[in-house]
């Protein structure tokens, strides 16, 4: 027991007590955002770790993700959204980003259900522009292709599963007539 007493104490000194660290992993986080927005992605991995090591999670994990997924490692910029969703599982731009990168590695359904999820909570923002509709949209049109052509060179594919993804598929677009409706009685009340 006693070495599960130091490494609570440990962790709650290095949380709580150390203010240079958290200086530097803000520091870290800020210099890993502009090496990211400059398109420095393997420099800004190195700082974005250590913002991580430093404590600063959820835009840390988000950042970190993106340059993952630009340099096409999908798997590990999935662990990170997951963790990133963990923290904020209200924010759509991490379910969107999530399905960019199961698309990636043909994860369809995986796609679908993430953008399910986007379009949902999209859905609870009422001050977000209609351009992510669209994109959302298209994605789910060409996810249903994918899968379609998927099912086409399949012999044993599960009907039960193949009518969940289309029923979800479904779902989702009509969330997106939702909130196009909800957003067009919205401007024509201003």
């Amino acid at each position: 027991m006693n070495w599960f007493y130091n490494l609570t104490v440990k962790r709650f000194k290095d949380r709580f007590s150390n203010t240079t660290s958290n200086e530097e992993g803000s520091a870290n986080l800020e210099k890993g955002k502009r090496l990211f927005l400059s398109n420095q992605f393997q420099e800004a991995l190195l700082h974005l770790d250590n913002a991580i090591n430093s404590g600063f999670d959820n835009d840390a994990y988000v950042i970190r993700g993106n340059c993952l997924q630009k340099l096409d490692y999908h798997y590990h910029a999935i662990e990170d959204f997951d963790k990133a969703i963990e923290i904020d599982p209200l924010q759509f731009s991490i379910y969107y980003n999530r399905a960019v990168s199961k698309k990636a590695i043909l994860d369809f359904t995986g796609q679908i259900e993430d953008l399910h999820n986007a379009i949902y909570y999209y859905k609870k923002n009422s001050n977000i522009e209609n351009h992510f509709l669209k994109t959302f949209e298209t994605d789910l049109l060409a996810a249903k292709m994918n899968i379609e052509g998927l099912q086409q060179n399949m012999h044993e594919v599960r009907k039960a599963a193949s009518l969940e993804i289309k029923s979800l598929i479904k779902d989702s677009l009509y969330l997106i007539k939702k909130v196009r409706l909800r957003n067009a009685k919205s401007y024509d009340k201003n």
